[in-house]
């Protein structure tokens, strides 16, 4: 480093006087002017102090901090967390409008206007997050609800971490402050039972968004963006091109599926049937819709002729569909309560877990359990990696272990296979060098 940095008397002039070899007072003599003042640590801003020793003190540990690209001014923490976020932090958030708006009322309503909110973002620790939280519980918030505004309140501090704050406070926190609800739970699948069932109660139009989730792994979104377009009889995939989504839930526009790529799912034969079959009994709707960001070679629309739609002939909704089709299935099934018309939303008991998405888990519970790799379920489901299929659907992969142990027993001997394994022979050592063999 080129400069190690000093401290300055303000109270006394940096030259002596030529004539007593003192150094004269300045215009702060006696002020309330805070006396010492550390400069010279390049990158560092200027800092004052009421004594030499404490100017002494920062100065070591800024030095030590700066070497260790670890410096922050506690200054610049200052900063009301609720400020940051409404003047710095969101205003350069660029989120698809159908995730920003969720995203957006969770953050304002339950972080910028909390008692959180209004605290300096340095100063918050492990007691504010768990009055934070209280403060959300006695709101009402389900502990799921919770558990996402936390970790969006964690990316926030992730992005102040070398400009305002020094470190994280989410990811500081003891293990018992930290929501981790549903952490332990496994992806489930339908039985062959109830998937016949929930089906067989949907209306013939709406069967065809099951078959494409238990029978291709498609999202519900892809679902209703589907086309006969789409369907390759030569090479016998599905090209899942696109998606319909719902901006505030009122304006419906195309996008590329998840992850802003295009991919390809094998076609079955008994898929390919049923698509037909559908196609014989209704038409496809040529659809126009808002197209928006990569994609669609950058024009503003698409006009889609779109597999399923409403007896309308418009575009689905998914709250609309949930509400009217799938959880009434779901309760003609016996899986969930029939409907309670004194309650809001329809009245139908809280199925999140039992909805479209568990065609998808189906769908790779089948694919992985008949020995299909990961990888390409992977890619089949239009995964991020590979990993995240593992994490979540590692329990459907059969014998798990079984194959690698059976192979180990063939590499050490051929001899000790299924159907009866030579006995043990001890033999003695040749010599204090050589072991035991088995």
């Amino acid at each position: 480093m080129a400069s190690t940095g000093w401290i300055e008397d303000r109270w006394l002039k940096k030259r002596k006087d030529p004539v007593t070899g003192k150094r004269e007072r300045t215009e702060l003599w006696g002020s309330k002017t805070k006396r010492y003042r550390v400069c010279g640590i390049p990158g560092v801003k200027k800092r004052s102090f009421e004594t030499l020793d404490e100017a002494k003190d920062w100065k070591v540990n800024a030095i030590a901090a700066v070497r260790k690209h670890e410096f922050v001014d506690e200054r610049d923490g200052e900063i009301l967390l609720g400020d940051y976020i409404r003047d710095e932090w969101w205003p350069k958030r660029d989120d698809p409008v159908n995730t920003a708006g969720p995203m957006k009322s969770k953050i304002f309503n339950h972080i910028v206007d909390s008692g959180l909110g209004r605290t300096p973002m340095n100063t918050i620790d492990d007691d504010y997050l768990i009055g934070w939280k209280r403060e959300l519980k006695g709101r009402g918030l389900k502990d799921t609800t919770i558990e996402v505004i936390w970790n969006h309140l964690s990316s926030i501090f992730k992005t102040a971490v070398g400009k305002r704050i020094a470190k994280n406070p989410c990811k500081q926190v003891d293990r018992g402050v930290r929501p981790s609800v549903g952490r332990g739970t496994k992806a489930r699948a339908w039985t062959r039972a109830e998937a016949r069932s929930i089906r067989s109660a949907m209306p013939d139009r709406y069967k065809i968004v099951a078959d494409l989730g238990m029978f291709a792994g498609l999202r519900q979104a892809e679902c209703f963006g589907f086309s006969p377009d789409d369907i390759d009889r030569d090479l016998m995939v599905l090209h899942v091109r696109r998606q319909v989504l719902w901006e505030n839930g009122t304006k419906p526009f195309f996008k590329l599926p998840k992850g802003d790529k295009e991919r390809e799912v094998p076609l079955s034969a008994g898929l390919l049937k049923l698509l037909d079959a559908y196609g014989q009994e209704l038409r496809p709707i040529k659809t126009t819709m808002p197209w928006q960001g990569p994609g669609n070679d950058g024009r503003e629309t698409a006009a889609v002729p779109l597999l399923v739609t409403t007896w309308h002939h418009n575009r689905l909704n998914p709250n609309t569909y949930n509400d009217r089709t799938m959880k009434p299935a779901l309760a003609e099934a016996g899986l969930i309560a029939q409907r309670d018309p004194e309650k809001k939303r329809w009245g139908w008991e809280a199925s999140r877990e039992m909805m479209h998405h568990r065609w998808r888990h189906t769908y790779a519970s089948v694919q992985l359990g008949a020995g299909e790799d990961v990888i390409s379920v992977s890619h089949w489901m239009g995964h991020a990696s590979p990993d995240i299929t593992l994490r979540i659907y590692a329990h459907f992969m059969p014998d798990r272990g079984q194959r690698g142990r059976t192979a180990v027993d063939r590499w050490l001997d051929p001899e000790v296979l299924p159907g009866g394994a030579r006995p043990l022979r001890a033999v003695e050592p040749k010599g204090e060098s050589e072991g035991v063999v088995a």
